[in-house]
């Protein structure tokens, strides 16, 4: 195994174990695929250092958990941030009415 990939891998897990964040973004911080980061702390990571992988497992182990409800918390998110803005303009529309009604009867 090349040293970058060694220095790459034991940065990895030390961020994971110290931030707690998903594999999807660590990948973004590191610029490398998930895959990559999947693959470094579960196969790589142990034979580098074992207690460091034990850790990393029950933080992986524990994301997969509640990866459902993570997957419906952004699925929840995602198709209720255009109701913010459309409730908006719905309440402007709204006033809009409501002042033509009463100019007209004055």
């Amino acid at each position: 195994m090349h040293d970058y990939i060694k220095e790459r891998t034991l940065k990895i897990g030390e961020y994971i174990v110290e931030t707690r964040n998903t594999v999807r973004t660590i990948a973004r911080e590191f610029g490398v695929s998930k895959s990559t980061v999947h693959k470094d702390l579960t196969e790589r990571l142990p034979e580098i250092n074992p207690e460091l992988a034990s850790k990393v497992k029950e933080i992986l182990e524990y994301h997969k958990a509640i990866r459902h409800l993570r997957g419906g918390e952004a699925t929840k998110m995602k198709y209720h941030k255009g109701d913010d803005e459309r409730a908006g303009s719905a309440i402007k529309s709204k006033k809009i009415e409501r002042r033509k009604g009463v100019s007209s009867g004055l």
